[in-house]
C-alpha cells in the first residue's frame, strides 16, 4: 500500500476579494460542505448524510470517475470549532480542512488549508504510478481549496450564509 501526503493553503481574502469573509462565515460554509459536499468539491457528485449531530456526521460521498483511488467513500466527519474539520474514510484516508490566521491575525489574513492522506492499495511508494498520482492529486487539492472558498463567498453574496 502506498500513502500520499499532500497539503495546499489558499488565502481566503486576497486583495480585492469581495465580500471579505469572516471566520464565522467560513465555518458556516464548512458545516454546509459536510452535508452538501457536491456544492463545494466538483469531483464529488453526491453526498448522502447517514447520521448527523452538531459535532459528528457520517456520510457517503460518490466521486467522479477517475478522481481518486475509489469511486465512493463512507466518511465520519468531525468538527472542531472554530478551526478545523476532519473527514475520516473507512480505509484510513484522512482529509482535514483548516481555517487559520495569517500574520495579520484578522479576517483579512485568514487562510484555508486542506491536508490529505490518501491510501492506495496495489501501488508502491516511490513507483512511477504513485508519482503520477501525486501530480494529479496535487492539482485536485489546489482546486478543492479554491473552489470551496469561491463557493462560500458566493453563498454569502446569495444570502445562504450570513
Amino acid at each position: 500500500m502506498a500513502i500520499i501526503h499532500l497539503a495546499y493553503t489558499g488565502l481566503i481574502n486576497p486583495s480585492g476579494a469581495s465580500p471579505v469573509l469572516t471566520r464565522d462565515q467560513v465555518w458556516q460554509g464548512l458545516q454546509r460542505k459536510i452535508r452538501f459536499a457536491q456544492e463545494f468539491v466538483p469531483i464529488i457528485t453526491s453526498c448522502t448524510v447517514l447520521t448527523d449531530t452538531p459535532t459528528e456526521v457520517t456520510r457517503e460521498v460518490v466521486f467522479k470517475e477517475g478522481a481518486g483511488p475509489k469511486p465512493r467513500a463512507t466518511e465520519t466527519v468531525r468538527s472542531y470549532w472554530p478551526s478545523w474539520v476532519d473527514f475520516h474514510q473507512e480505509d484510513g484516508t484522512l482529509v482535514k480542512n483548516v481555517i487559520s490566521n495569517g500574520s495579520s491575525l484578522d479576517d483579512g489574513g485568514l487562510c484555508m488549508t486542506y491536508v490529505f492522506e490518501f491510501k492506495y492499495d496495489g501501488m508502491e511508494d516511490g513507483s512511477k504510478e504513485i508519482k503520477a498520482e501525486v501530480v494529479k492529486m496535487s492539482g485536485m487539492s489546489k482546486m478543492a481549496v479554491e473552489k470551496s472558498i469561491e463557493t462560500i463567498r458566493q453563498m454569502v453574496v446569495d444570502g445562504k450564509i450570513k
